[in-house]
């Protein structure tokens, strides 16, 4: 059985939910089906997802919001009309109106899914059931047991089912969202639930690129990585696929596949536990992010001085604030956080660490972007990370941190915001090879 995840783009009209028929028929094992909000299309700007929460703050500020909820209703019943369909779509925004003037965030937001996912089903001839329904959140997250247990119930009429992603219902019942891009987390759970042997994930990429397509044109396509290096690309910015959405299939080795809804010929990127590599490619993928900031600490022994470290940690959880922090040397550690996460608050932060820690220096740096290699490579052959500071020194690269602490399969650099793209063209120039066509059977 495959599970099958369409995104927004996927779904946006009338002619996308035919492709993604023409998708799902090609396959019969594709029998269980999650989709997300309708999202962008050549003749619609704005994502549901983004009218939903334009409602909500327009409610919320005792402004009419009206016309743009007007302009969601027509959205759905334009593509139910189109598609030729009969579902009485009307009856559920008729509803989800009488609802908006006391409903809670996650529900309103979450009703572009549950509109998608219930004029997709009529259009597949599938089974509609509401994830509210089955798909159970707790205090420690999902509660699988209990999830697995409602979904087993609605599968034993019948197997083909849609689903909406992105959310969920907690103990009590009230609907409970999920990260933005969730609905890649709802369909590794539905992975996770039936056991599937293939969670695929139709975008509107073939696949995941070595790096960013906006910095270096005609990027490489990874064809295969494993469930780690997705994880540490994610975690770095690539947004192909949901960070959280990993983990249920990896916990039960369920292959995952990025493919394209509007090119599905094409091959696309395949995860795995263990990938093939070619010898010659020392970097898998490299990722980014701008804008951090950098402060570093120094006293004489750091490392012995348990106490002056407590102090350390004690101001900075008085701020609120969230940082990294990297062990630099035996006198030395590095905190790092994103500048708009301390926004308001940084020189505070430094001057109390001057004032309350007795430390020989706090040294502040701003405008700082963090680039990452990963490979699964680096942990059999470490010297790859050398061969890349030498390459970033060669190229008049200052480098401001290197950080591989906690992971054997990624290293990242800290460089100035200026240097971040001339960074990662450096390293994807002089780190990757032609790459091999890897076909996948859709």
């Amino acid at each position: 059985m495959k599970v099958a995840k369409f995104g927004g783009s996927s779904v946006a009209d009338a002619g996308q939910f035919k492709k993604v028929r023409a998708i799902v028929e090609a396959n019969a094992d594709r029998k269980v089906i999650v989709v997300s909000a309708a999202g962008k299309s050549d003749s619609e700007a704005v994502k549901v997802t983004d009218l939903l929460i334009q409602v909500e703050k327009l409610r919320d500020a005792g402004e009419d919001y009206m016309p743009v909820f007007n302009h969601i209703q027509s959205r759905f019943v334009g593509i139910r009309d189109a598609l030729g369909l009969k579902v009485g779509i009307e009856t559920d925004l008729k509803k989800i109106g009488k609802e908006i003037p006391t409903c809670s965030h996650d529900y309103l937001v979450s009703r572009g899914e549950f509109l998608t996912a219930k004029l997709m089903a009529d259009f597949l001839g599938y089974q509609f059931i509401d994830a509210a329904r089955f798909l159970v959140f707790d205090e420690n997250g999902v509660n699988y047991g209990e999830s697995i247990n409602r979904l087993r119930d609605f599968m034993s009429y019948d197997d083909h089912i849609v689903v909406p992603g992105f959310y969920g219902v907690d103990e009590n019942g009230m609907t409970h969202l999920m990260p933005r891009g969730g609905s890649d987390i709802s369909g590794a759970l539905l992975a996770n639930f039936v056991d599937a042997d293939l969670y695929e994930n139709w975008t509107d990429v073939s696949g995941i690129k070595m790096a960013d397509p906006r910095i270096i044109s005609n990027s490489r396509k990874i064809n295969e990585l494993t469930y780690e290096e997705l994880q540490e690309l994610s975690y770095m910015g690539i947004s192909v696929f949901q960070e959280e959405a990993i983990q249920p299939a990896k916990e039960k080795q369920i292959p995952i596949a990025i493919l394209n809804t509007n090119h599905p010929e094409e091959d696309g990127t395949l995860v795995v536990d263990s990938a093939d590599k070619n010898g010659h490619q020392l970097v898998t993928g490299i990722a980014g992010k701008k804008d951090y900031v950098v402060i570093s600490i120094q006293k004489y022994q750091l490392n012995k001085r348990l106490d002056v470290m407590a102090k350390v940690f004690s101001v900075i959880q008085k701020f609120g604030v969230k940082f990294d922090y990297v062990p630099a040397g035996t006198d030395s550690v590095q905190f790092l956080a994103k500048r708009a996460d301390v926004d308001g608050k940084l020189m505070a932060i430094v001057s109390a660490l001057k004032s309350e820690c007795q430390l020989d220096n706090v040294k502040l740096e701003k405008n700082i972007a963090m680039v990452a290699a990963v490979s699964s490579q680096l942990g059999k052959r470490p010297a790859i990370a050398g061969k890349i500071l030498d390459l970033l020194d060669n190229s008049q690269i200052k480098i401001h941190l290197v950080v591989q602490e906690g992971s054997d399969i990624k290293v990242v650099f800290g460089v100035a915001n200026s240097d971040y793209e001339k960074t990662i063209e450096k390293i994807y120039r002089s780190t990757s090879v032609s790459a091999t066509r890897l076909k996948m059977v859709i």
